[in-house]
């Protein structure tokens, strides 16, 4: 039995589990959002042509008609030969702007190697032209799991004539009883009922539920994120129920968390773990009753439906400009044009007179050498990072700050808020490289078997007072040591760190067993308590190996090594900005550390990074990190080996 949401959106009497073989989709609106783009194209091609007073909404709801009938549409002509006109105009604008402006829905991928992945053949029928959509398909989408793609140029008659349809059928070999075709709007629902196909809707577009429901259809779906659960017949939310394992797992663990948090005051790993374990198992496994989880789904519809809005505008970012049809003439040159800049010199047609806003800028970009885009790129950072790297990485580079030269504005701007919020960190720095009270003990120790072995007076008197300078300087040590105790809040230590002690102390014992052991981790060490300026530039490389290899084949976006570098120094750069944005809320500054924020903060920036920039789910992305971050201290490893070796072959 269909659950209440299943009854308004899917017909009754399912097919069988496997019954669907063929999947063919539309593409706007379906597949990916590509308004902006077709918006932006329209908007030229009529403002050229005085059509100024045409809104958004009038084009979009002509997504999926052909070009010359959306303008038929939109500006009221039947000229054949004028409506020709529009559309090689509009062709030539979107060679410009269609593909840097469309963005693939954030559920596309994983939907296609879904479906993919259980043997189907996947086709794609549209309008917009086959080399348009091949151009982002063949960027983002993995290969092979796109089987056909129709295009506008290769059929004689537009939809809703089914031509698509039957030729996509005809190349792929597939029957009708086992095709599906998913599409946004009634033209893709006319359709499929000509080509005599089953139909799914999606409301990604402008047309809604209840229009799409007066067409045949199987399901009308928010998202394509729920359809290889209706097509196995396995209702969204219709999970199985949590068994008693897990059951006692989520409860052992939230008392394990909610005895760190309230009785040991701190936060540690069993929180973590916890929240983990829920999130997982409520992926997979149904915790509530019918009633509560459908009056829950109910309530966060509404939640659900502003982060997907809000999830979508992080990955299209800022729109870009019209161009402006307005005549201006060029305050450098003389030149008069139409347009955002001048076609001979490129000054802006936004040239004004200096005022404050002006000169505040002009300092600014005088003191620290920026120009445009820094502000827009540390929104960017702190917002959308991993969808701003993409941009930048795939040539959306002009209104975006480049990544070395904002790594060292942002070094300078930090080292300034040190220097104003904790001048002393520098000293303390130094101090905590200081000789440890250990370390002190072992060289008295050395220095009185010396002294029991030596017989010469000279040696021993020197020998004695060497001793009494340590003596001193461990009593100096230790009362230090007890006064920072006694000022310290004392911390009880949670399930992990009392855990992972004696192994750590372990693996240092068996490292000083070993000479060239001993010598890797104090070179480690030394990395990674030295100058911050040369750890971040120095980490570069090693994470984009790291990713390198770890992102090589698992996604569908293959960057170079160089890339990588690029993105290695746009994250360097928002944990440089994290840094300095927290540092007023510390109140101190670390010495010593590469940022100033903890190792936890760090893992989530590379992985909410990782997610935006590869379009992957949660638990790949997590993963994924994990992985990278091995790898980093692999290399890390077997670079200072490799050095201690080349050290000890020297001498």
């Amino acid at each position: 039995m269909h659950t209440p949401i299943g009854k308004q959106l899917a017909r009754k009497g399912s097919k069988p589990t496997a019954a669907y073989q063929t999947f063919l989709f539309d593409f706007d609106y379906t597949l990916a959002d590509s308004s902006q783009g077709i918006l932006l194209c329209f908007r030229n091609v009529l403002q050229r042509h005085s059509y100024t007073d045409v809104t958004d909404e009038a084009i979009k709801s002509t997504i999926g008609q052909t070009l010359e009938e959306s303008f038929a549409q939109l500006t009221g002509t039947e000229d054949a030969a004028l409506l020709a006109q529009y559309k090689q105009e509009y062709t030539e604008e979107a060679a410009i702007y269609m593909t840097p402006n469309t963005r693939l829905y954030p559920e596309t991928i994983e939907v296609l190697t879904a479906l993919k992945a259980k043997g189907a053949r996947i086709g794609i029928i549209s309008t917009k032209y086959r080399f348009r959509i091949k151009e982002l398909t063949d960027r983002q989408i993995p290969p092979g799991t796109i089987d056909l793609i129709v295009g506008g140029e290769d059929v004689l008659n537009a939809k809703p004539n089914p031509e698509g349809i039957c030729l996509a059928l005809e190349r792929l070999k597939a029957d009708k009883a086992t095709t599906l075709y998913i599409g946004d709007s009634i033209v893709d629902a006319e359709t499929a009922r000509r080509a005599e196909v089953d139909f799914a809707g999606v409301t990604h577009g402008v047309t809604t539920a209840e229009a799409l429901m007066q067409y045949p259809h199987r399901w009308i779906l928010p998202d394509l994120r729920q359809l290889p659960d209706y097509v196995d017949n396995r209702m969204p939310g219709k999970k199985r129920r949590i068994n008693t394992i897990q059951g006692i797992w989520l409860v052992l663990s939230g008392w394990m968390a909610l005895d760190e948090l309230l009785f040991r005051g701190s936060v540690d790993s069993m929180l973590v773990i916890f929240l983990l374990s829920l999130w997982s198992i409520s992926r997979k496994r149904q915790i509530l009753s019918d009633k509560w989880d459908f009056k829950l789904k109910q309530q966060l519809l509404p939640l659900k439906k502003r982060i997907r809005a809000w999830h979508i505008q992080l990955i299209r970012g800022k729109e870009t400009p019209p161009r402006d049809a307005q005549p201006y003439t060029c305050l450098n040159c003389g030149t008069s044009y139409e347009g955002n800049f001048c076609p001979r010199c490129g000054q802006s047609s936004r040239t004004t007179r200096y005022r404050w806003s002006n000169m505040l800028k002009n300092i600014l970009g005088g003191f620290f050498n920026i120009d445009k885009g820094f502000g827009r790129t540390t929104a960017d950072l702190l917002h959308r990072p991993g969808y701003m790297i993409y941009d930048f990485i795939a040539g959306r580079r002009i209104e975006q700050f480049r990544p070395f030269q904002m790594l060292f504005i942002l070094a300078a701007i930090y080292i300034m808020a040190v220097q104003l919020i904790d001048p002393d960190a520098l000293r303390r720095g130094k101090e905590e490289k200081n000789v440890s009270v250990e370390e002190l003990t072992d060289l008295r120790n050395s220095l009185n078997e010396g002294l029991e072995a030596d017989s010469s007076q000279i040696s021993q008197r020197f020998l004695q007072s060497t001793l009494g300078v340590i003596d001193r300087k461990i009593a100096q040590e230790m009362k230090n040591d007890s006064l920072r105790t006694a000022n310290q809040p004392v911390v009880k230590e949670g399930y992990l760190v009392q855990f992972t002690r004696p192994l750590q102390q372990r693996i240092q014992a068996f490292c000083d067993q070993s000479p060239v052991l001993s010598r890797v981790t104090n070179l480690l060490k030394g990395w990674f308590h030295g100058n911050k300026a040369f750890h971040i530039l120095i980490t570069l490389p090693l994470f984009a190996l790291a990713s390198l290899i770890v992102f090589r084949k698992r996604f569908n976006q293959q960057y170079n090594l160089t890339e990588h570098i690029f993105i290695q120094a746009y994250f360097a750069c928002q944990m440089l900005l994290l840094s300095i944005l927290i540092l007023p809320l510390r109140g101190h500054a670390t010495a010593g550390e590469l940022y100033e924020l903890p190792a936890w903060c760090i893992f989530l920036t590379f992985f909410i990074d990782y997610k935006q920039l590869y379009r992957c789910t949660w638990w790949r992305g997590f993963w994924s990190t994990v992985k990278m971050f091995c790898w980093s201290g692999l290399i890390l490893g077997l670079l200072a080996l490799l050095l201690v070796l080349l050290a000890m072959l020297c001498q």
